[in-house]
C-alpha cells in the first residue's frame, strides 16, 4: 500500500497543576443506581456481555438523559438515569436463538437475519464492542430538511463495521434508529502485520488482505468535531496496534456514511535502557498468541484541545495531538507514551501452551522445552497502570483544566490525571489520584459527563461497566452453554468522587458544553 509517511514529532511543557496526595488505599465510591445484571454463556447465539457505555445529555431535560451500552453479540441497550431498560437495539447480523437457549435481550425464539456480508464461513454475526456520542450532527431528513441530530455511534467488531444511530428521545419505538449508510463498508479491509522479534511467526511486516472470519476487526472508538464543525472517528483495530481516523459525513437521507482519512501506526518494538546503564536494548510485550499485535481499546478525544488520548492494553497510555499536518500514514514515536504500565519493559518467559504461550514474570522452574526468555528492565515501568489498560473518559473544568480519567483493569482501580496544558508537554498529564466504585471489577469501559443530570447527579455523572456483577442463582450450563460470568453497568454521582479524595480536587464545571465544544 503506498501511502506518503511520516514520524509525528514530539514537544515540550510545563506542568502547572500540584498532585494530590498519594493514596495508600483508594477511596471506595458507591454508585447511586445500575442496570440489571446480564449473565452471558459461552457461545450461546446473542449472548449478552455488558462492555462500554456512552452517556447521552438531553438538550433540555437533564433528568431525561439517558445511557447507552453495548452488550457485544446482543447489540445495545437504552437505559434512563435509575438504570431502567428503554430500548434494546439488536445487530442487524445474528444468528437464530430457540426458545431453549439462554436468556438474551430480545424476541426469542427468533429465526436467523444473515451473517457479516463478508464471511466466507457464514458463521461470523455481529457483535457491537464500543459506543459514543456524538451531538449536533447534519442530517437530510425524508422531508429534504437538514436538521442538527445527536449520533450514537458504534463499533461492530463482528462486521467490522460502524453502526451509526440517531437520538429522539420522542420517538415512539424508542429513541434510536439506525442511520447507516447502506453502502457503508469495512473500515479495516487490510491489516498490518508486525511480527515480535522474540515470538516468530514466519509472517514478514507489511500489508496483508484481512478476512473479516479472523476478526482483526473494528473495536475501541472516539468521537471528535473539529473547530471547522467537521465530524471524525477514531477506531482501534482487534489484534492490531493501528488507530484508524475516519471522517463521518451525510451519505443521503437519514444516512450517515464514513470513510477513512489517516491511520497511525505504532510499533510494537521498543528502546529502553539496559539496566546498571550501558546502552539500550530492544524490548516488545510479550504475546499469548504470537500473530497478534498489542492491541488498543480505549479512546477519548479532547474536544477543546484537539488532543486524542489512546489506551493500549498491555502498553500503556498515549497522547497524541489533531492539530497538526499529518500524512496519511503516520508512525507514532514512542516519546508519545505517556505513562506505560507497571509491567511495561520487564522482562518475561514465553511458555508454549499448544498454539499459544503464557506470559510469566518469573522463570518457571523447570523450565518448559520452547520458552522463550526475553531480557528487560523493570526500572523504566509505570507508577500507577497495571494492564490491562482500557477505558479513557474526560471530565472538563473551568478554565480548560479538568481530569482524564484511566481505567486500570489488571487492579480494579480508576486513575486521575490533570487535562491542563494542552499537547506540548514532554512527558503528559500528572498523575493526581486513584479510586475505586463499589462492586466494580474488570472494567471494560466508562464515561463521564461534568454537566448537571437531574436531582440524582447534580454535578455530573459516570458510568462503569462491571464484568463482576452477581452470578444468576445457578451456574449450571444452559441447553448445553456453559455459564461464562456477569456484567451491568454501574451509575456513579461525580460529587461523590470529589468528596472521597484528597483537598484539591475539584468539581467546578464550565461553560462547557458537549453539544458545542467549539462555542465561544
Amino acid at each position: 500500500m503506498s501511502a506518503k509517511r511520516r514520524v509525528l514529532g514530539s514537544a515540550s511543557l510545563a506542568l502547572v497543576l500540584v498532585p494530590l496526595t498519594s493514596l495508600a488505599e483508594p477511596p471506595v465510591i458507591p454508585p447511586r443506581a445500575q442496570t440489571p445484571v446480564l449473565h452471558q454463556y459461552d457461545e450461546a447465539p446473542r449472548t449478552p456481555d455488558a462492555d462500554d457505555p456512552a452517556i447521552w445529555v438531553h438538550p433540555t431535560r437533564p433528568e431525561r438523559g439517558l445511557v447507552i451500552g453495548v452488550l457485544k453479540d446482543a447489540g445495545l441497550q437504552v437505559f434512563d438515569l435509575e438504570g431502567r431498560v428503554v430500548q434494546t437495539v439488536l445487530p442487524p447480523n445474528r444468528p437464530a436463538i430457540s426458545a431453549e437457549d439462554p436468556a438474551a435481550p430480545g424476541p426469542r425464539p427468533e429465526a436467523a437475519t444473515a451473517a457479516c456480508p463478508e464471511s466466507e464461513s457464514g458463521e461470523t454475526f455481529g457483535r457491537f464492542n464500543n459506543v459514543d456520542i456524538q451531538y449536533g450532527f447534519p442530517l437530510r431528513g425524508a422531508d429534504g430538511r437538514v436538521r442538527k441530530v445527536d449520533l450514537a455511534v458504534v463499533t461492530d467488531r463482528g462486521c467490522d463495521r460502524l453502526r451509526i444511530y440517531a437520538i429522539d428521545p420522542g420517538r415512539a419505538g424508542g429513541p434510536l434508529f439506525d442511520v447507516t449508510a447502506r453502502a457503508a463498508q469495512r473500515v479495516f479491509p487490510e491489516r498490518w502485520v508486525q511480527p515480535s522479534p522474540f515470538q516468530p511467526t514466519g509472517e514478514s511486516e507489511g500489508v496483508r488482505p484481512n478476512p473479516v472470519d479472523d476478526q482483526s476487526t473494528a473495536y475501541g472508538l472516539g468521537l471528535y468535531r473539529d473547530p471547522s464543525h467537521r465530524f471524525h472517528a477514531f477506531v482501534t483495530q482487534r489484534s492490531r496496534a493501528v488507530v484508524a481516523w475516519l471522517e463521518l459525513y451525510e451519505a443521503g437521507t437519514n444516512q450517515v456514511g464514513y470513510r477513512k482519512v489517516r491511520e497511525f501506526r505504532f510499533d510494537s518494538r521498543f528502546s529502553i535502557p539496559r539496566p546498571g546503564g550501558g546502552g539500550s536494548l530492544t524490548w516488545a510485550p510479550c504475546r499469548e498468541a504470537p500473530e497478534d499485535d498489542p492491541q488498543f481499546e480505549g479512546l477519548v478525544v479532547d474536544q477543546q484541545q484537539g488532543i486524542l488520548y489512546a489506551a493500549q492494553e498491555v502498553v500503556g497510555l498515549w497522547k497524541l495531538p489533531l492539530h497538526v499536518s499529518l500524512p496519511r500514514v503516520v508512525d507514532v514515536p514512542q516519546s508519545r507514551l505517556i505513562d506505560p504500565v507497571k509491567s511495561f519493559g520487564a522482562p518475561y518467559w514465553a511458555v508454549p501452551d499448544e498454539d499459544e504461550f503464557a506470559c510469566e514474570s518469573e522463570a518457571p522452574a523447570p523450565l518448559p522445552e520452547g520458552t522463550i526468555a526475553v531480557p528487560g528492565n523493570p526500572a523504566v515501568g509505570g507508577r500507577y497502570l497495571e494492564a490491562d489498560v482500557e477505558g479513557l473518559a474526560l471530565y472538563y473544568a473551568e478554565d480548560e483544566e479538568g481530569y482524564l480519567v484511566v481505567s486500570s483493569q489488571g487492579d480494579d482501580t480508576l486513575h486521575l490525571y490533570d487535562r491542563e496544558g494542552g499537547w506540548t508537554r514532554e512527558r503528559g498529564n500528572r498523575h493526581l489520584g486513584s479510586f475505586q466504585v463499589e462492586g466494580v471489577g474488570e472494567t471494560d469501559g466508562h464515561d463521564l459527563v461534568n454537566v448537571p443530570m437531574g436531582p440524582g447527579f447534580p454535578r455530573g455523572l459516570m458510568v462503569l461497566q462491571t464484568g463482576k456483577a452477581p452470578p444468576p442463582p445457578s451456574t449450571e450450563p444452559v441447553n448445553g452453554y456453559e455459564y461464562d460470568g456477569s456484567t451491568q453497568f454501574k451509575l456513579v454521582r461525580w460529587d461523590d468522587i470529589a468528596e472521597a479524595v484528597p483537598p484539591g480536587f475539584t468539581v467546578d464545571t464550565d461553560e462547557y458544553d458537549p453539544r458545542d465544544p467549539h462555542d465561544d
